[in-house]
């Protein structure tokens, strides 16, 4: 067996706009002032080789994939304006470098059932799993970056020393190149039977060594009851171990972010860093969880189906990024280390969490006529999220610097405003042999909006959402599937910012991290073609 695939798409945003009298323009270049675009291409490949096969009484599985992501920088409609005024001498688009993700595993995995006198035969499954990833950085062309050491034009049109590198993203310079290689081992033993007739029990465990953290065992065991032929009750408990990933440990970028409605360049810094040494930001430590969960099968009567879970997952050490510190002796160190940057935020590991909640699913489908299918599904969730250890701050950083690395709103935000407290969506889906039509329906509840400034907190409502979508396949076995569909029927909008002090309150009237969305209604099509 044998797959591959590649995947192209180019994206393009918006940052913030430059006005004509801007520190970071020269208006003999842009004498309107300036949007600068990121162009962002990213290319995907895969590639995956297999075997199965039958060795005596065991079935096996090999498998080898290789995939690669890679996300390029291009900046345009933009500016260096430590280049100086004359457009002979600038640019106003850039290369500004490259960050690319590669990831190999090899792994095998073997299976076969046992007779030990249970109502039904142990099912035994192990296997072994090698894995390498590749992180990389490679920097921008020199004008992208060029301002932060002896800047080729030393006043910016204003009398002040000009911003360096392409506004809104200076390139990644050659000292943030990072080429890093992670590998692990893991092994597994999963037994799984139905211990008595009604009665599944499954123990698991597993074992993985990483070559930058030490090695780690985690174990699950999962049952199941069928009760009676209409309720089946189950359950899981288990352990669970993460690793930082390779952007958490060495990303690095400066860009620039409102904070207080005021432009600054804010810089994301590795923890083994000079600036991260400096501040004395420990190194990350893996993650380490505990998952518990029950739940309920109903099936009252044929093709309808009930299910309610609880699941309570406690986090021990979670990696968070902290918030933009600021305080008088950090921007000196960023100055000294000639960053760019007027605040700084790292990965750390500092706090732990319980999220608890509850799924609510619902499916019935229905013949209503010869071929003609109806399919209805329904599903409820509440989630709450607590800190139930830190932050914790490094003592350096809290005593010598004064810097909280996760504010009290920082941690309203996480807790509180990451998703609404509930959340229900509802699915209609009528299906042909050609054609199916399908309606959706979802409630947002309740959601936080954090703050540094009361008065700019607040909660946005309740919203009800809803989609539609026609597809059409005109062959039988639905390799060629057209779809044309609408979300936001009904052009909806968050709850607006209650207070407009300034003009950035004006750019920006809806909260950033709206779960529907900011952009209102949203027309697509969709054209699948399976090989």
């Amino acid at each position: 067996m044998r797959l591959a695939g590649t995947a192209t798409e180019r994206g393009k945003g918006q940052g913030f706009y430059r006005h004509d009298l801007d520190d970071g323009n020269w208006q003999q270049i842009h004498p309107d002032g300036f949007l600068p675009n990121f162009e962002n291409p990213i290319n995907d490949y895969s590639a995956s080789v297999g075997l199965r096969g039958v060795f005596g009484e065991w079935k096996y599985d090999l498998n080898l994939q290789r995939g690669a992501n890679h996300f390029q920088y291009n900046i345009t409609n933009s500016i260096n304006a430590s280049y100086g005024p004359l457009q002979s001498g600038n640019q106003t688009e850039f290369y500004a470098g490259e960050v690319s993700l590669a990831q190999s595993h090899v792994q095998l995995d073997v299976d076969r059932e046992y007779d030990v006198g249970f109502a039904s035969p142990l099912n035994v499954a192990a296997g072994a799993v090698f894995r390498g990833d590749t992180y990389q950085i490679e920097s921008g062309e020199r004008a992208s970056w060029a301002g932060f050491e002896d800047a080729p034009w030393e006043i910016n049109q204003n009398g002040a020393a000009p911003p360096a590198g392409a506004q809104v993203f200076p390139g990644f310079r050659p000292s943030q190149e990072v080429d890093e290689t992670r590998t692990n081992i893991g092994t597994y033993v999963d037994l799984e039977a139905n211990v008595l007739e009604p009665l599944l029990i499954s123990v698991a465990g597993r074992f993985e060594n990483y070559s930058d953290f030490g090695s780690t065992f985690n174990w699950k065991v999962a049952s199941r009851l069928d009760a009676t032929d209409w309720l089946s009750l189950r359950g899981t408990a288990q352990t669970g171990f993460r690793a930082p990933n390779q952007a958490q440990k060495f990303f690095s970028k400066v860009s620039t972010t409102f904070i207080n409605n005021r432009p600054f360049q804010t810089g994301i810094f590795p923890v083994n860093s000079n600036v991260g040494n400096a501040l004395g930001i420990p190194d990350l430590d893996e993650e380490t969880s505990l998952n518990l969960s029950a739940g309920l099968i109903l099936e009252p009567f044929e093709r309808f189906q009930i299910s309610a879970d609880y699941f309570n997952i406690q986090i021990d050490d979670r990696i968070i990024l902290s918030d933009d510190l600021g305080a008088d002796k950090v921007v000196e160190i960023l100055r000294n280390q000639n960053t760019g940057a007027a605040t700084a935020s790292f990965f750390s590991n500092s706090i732990d969490t319980r999220t608890q909640g509850v799924d609510f699913t619902t499916k019935y489908a229905m013949l209503l006529a010869d071929e003609v299918q109806l399919q209805l599904r329904g599903a409820f969730n509440w989630t709450d999220t607590e800190i139930t250890g830190g932050p914790r701050t490094p003592r350096e950083l809290g005593q010598e610097f004064g810097e909280e690395i996760l504010p009290p709103e920082n941690q309203r935000a996480l807790t509180e405003g990451s998703i609404p407290n509930t959340t229900t969506k509802l699915t209609a889906r009528l299906s042909t042999e050609s054609f199916n039509v399908t309606l959706r329906g979802n409630r947002y509840g309740e959601q936080l909006i954090a703050d540094d400034s009361p008065a700019d907190e607040y909660t946005m409502g309740p919203e009800y959402i809803f989609g539609a979508e026609v597809g059409y396949s005109p062959l039988q076995d639905d390799q060629v599937n057209l779809s044309v569909g609408v979300d936001n029927i009904f052009d909806i909008y968050p709850d607006r910012v209650p207070t407009v002090n300034d003009p950035f309150d004006v750019i920006l009237p809806y909260p950033r991290n709206s779960p529907f969305g900011f952009n209102g209604r949203f027309v697509y099509s969709r054209l699948t073609i399976s090989l």
